[in-house]
């Protein structure tokens, strides 16, 4: 987290950034002055600094925000349930802090696509750094608070609640976030048609794994599911599917909670 966005202060997140996981195959940013005096400071005191280190620094368009059309949504998701999650809520520093790396472990392990259906395992983005790591954090299951202010901790009762308030924040920015997620992953594979203001809804198909999302599935939990048979209404359209859990159990779902992987094996074979 940055206090500001000099670029002082964006030269101290880079340099935290990489003492912590190493050097970036590459970097991808805009064109704000900041990233750009950094890049050009770097390059003034070693020309040969990028190539040294394997890395490749690289800018977006200019005036053109669709470029990074699949970060910048999900950088819009997770700013705006945020915002939400906290509220009114009055954060220290340091609780601001741990928020948003408890959160940054929330997005890095979400599920891209899956190694295998039967022992229920998927590929995170975490993965790439510390392969089959766990970062599951407690669930809070009672607490409704809206607001608080900042307090010192100095009683048993006062720590508990403190804990129980962080772990509400979180859950809330799951719900939120969560949401925005899945339904901009089954926007990204709708077919648009000649009419630009026509989409044509994505229909699932048979043996495809999805993402089932239900009520009651906890923080940081993902379920999948392999599509058995697609079943069709009186009026021929699909309003719900078969479906077997990685047990071997099989329900009836409605697809309106069936949501396809972020990197989908169909996408591959049909290249």
């Amino acid at each position: 987290m940055a206090e500001n966005l000099s670029a002082e202060n964006f030269s101290h997140v880079l340099k935290r950034f990489i003492a912590r996981r190493g050097y970036p195959k590459l970097i991808l940013s805009d064109n704000a002055s900041q990233f750009q005096l950094v890049f050009k400071t770097i390059m003034e005191e070693n020309a040969n600094f990028l190539a040294t280190k394997d890395m490749v620094w690289k800018n977006t368009v200019p005036r053109a925000p669709w470029n990074g059309g699949v970060y910048e949504r999900l950088i819009g998701h997770t700013k705006r349930a945020l915002r939400r999650a906290i509220g009114r809520k009055l954060l220290k520093e340091e609780e601001l802090i741990t928020l948003i790396i408890e959160i940054e472990g929330i997005l890095n392990t979400r599920p891209l696509t899956y190694v295998g259906f039967d022992d229920y395992r998927f590929i995170r983005p975490f993965d790439f750094i510390s392969p089959m790591a766990s970062l599951d954090l407690p669930i809070n299951y009672d607490s409704h608070q809206d607001e608080y202010t900042p307090y010192t901790i100095k009683t048993k009762d006062t720590l508990v609640k403190y804990w129980t308030s962080t772990l509400t924040t979180l859950d809330v920015f799951w719900k939120l976030w969560k949401e925005e997620y899945l339904t901009s992953l089954r926007e990204r594979t709708q077919r648009e048609l000649k009419s630009p203001r026509i989409v044509e809804k994505r229909v699932p198909h048979e043996n495809e794994i999805v993402l089932l999302n239900e009520p009651e599935i906890p923080r940081g939990v993902w379920k999948l599911a392999r599509i058995i048979k697609i079943n069709r209404g009186w009026d021929g359209k699909i309003r719900s599917a078969t479906i077997q859990l990685p047990n071997g159990k099989q329900i009836d779902r409605s697809i309106n909670i069936l949501y396809p992987m972020e990197i989908d094996a169909t996408e591959d074979n049909g290249r």
